[in-house]
């Protein structure tokens, strides 16, 4: 219950670092709104400055403190302020795919690069909502994917790394350690009624290590997994009773080796 009880605390931790970003994504959006309804556009000139300084480092002295609409050669907008020939500040960003769809940033540039609070909504419909420094997801963020999943927790070079909490839209739960966008180290699963199903270490998105895990009819392993089946030395236990206490192999329990179904199948 403790440990329910401090998982629901981090989660609300990172969700008021959410809220924060959100409230800076509502300002971008704001912005927008206004500048398309004022309709005030950068003069072609001013465009031109601006690609020129992103395919060149040669430094240009054009700055802007007023939000305007720049319209790009490539189809994109960008809404927002100007500083030595690039993007700075709040504002929003649209790209225009092949498919005619449009993908947006709105939040915080620095130097034409996301970088601050931000959201951006990926091609396959996935929204990221965080922390960006130099164009990469890092820090805190929150990923509502399109199939109704959830990560909210830490980011370092783009993916998700450290503490995090991923959410399925059938309610599970798995709050823990993740490596390289995969659920890594130590870490715990809920079932959709918040019961724990499991806990342990984790390896690449599987249970892997030293662990415990607990079905609904009171049967409980604690031992050693491997590539997500009960692999080394365990114990099973029923209804609170230990009841096989050994080495097991990919789920079953073994002796010298064997599965007990292939020892009571050998023919003497």
């Amino acid at each position: 219950m403790n440990d329910t009880k401090n998982n629901v605390a981090i989660y609300n931790d990172y969700l008021k670092s959410i809220n924060e970003v959100k409230r800076k994504v509502r300002n971008a959006q704001n912005i927008k709104r206004k500048a398309l309804k004022k309709d005030i556009k950068a003069s072609e000139e001013d465009v031109e400055l601006i690609e020129k300084r992103a395919l060149t480092d040669e430094k240009i002295d054009f700055n802007c403190n007023s939000v305007k609409i720049y319209c790009f050669s490539n189809g994109d907008k960008y809404i927002g302020k100007i500083k030595d020939a690039q993007m700075n500040g709040i504002g929003v960003y649209s790209f225009f795919t092949e498919d005619e769809r449009i993908l947006e940033y709105a939040g915080e540039f620095k130097n034409n690069l996301k970088d601050g609070s931000g959201q951006y909504i990926f091609p396959n419909g996935n929204i990221y909502t965080g922390i960006f420094k130099d164009d990469v997801r890092e820090g805190v963020g929150q990923i509502i994917y399109a199939n109704g999943d959830e990560y909210i927790g830490n980011f370092k070079n783009g993916k998700k790394n450290g503490k995090g909490i991923f959410k399925w839209s059938d309610g599970c739960m798995y709050y823990g350690d993740y490596k390289d966008n995969k659920m890594d180290g130590d870490g715990s699963c809920y079932n959709q009624s918040g019961v724990l199903i499991y806990e342990g270490t984790w390896k690449a998105n599987q249970i892997h290590g030293f662990g415990t895990y607990i079905w609904s009819d009171n049967k409980k392993y604690i031992g050693e997994f491997r590539n997500g089946k009960k692999h080394g030395f365990g114990k099973f236990y029923l209804d609170g009773e230990l009841v096989y206490e050994g080495t097991w192999k990919f789920d079953k329990p073994s002796i010298f080796g064997r599965s007990l179904e292939e020892i009571f199948t050998v023919k003497f």
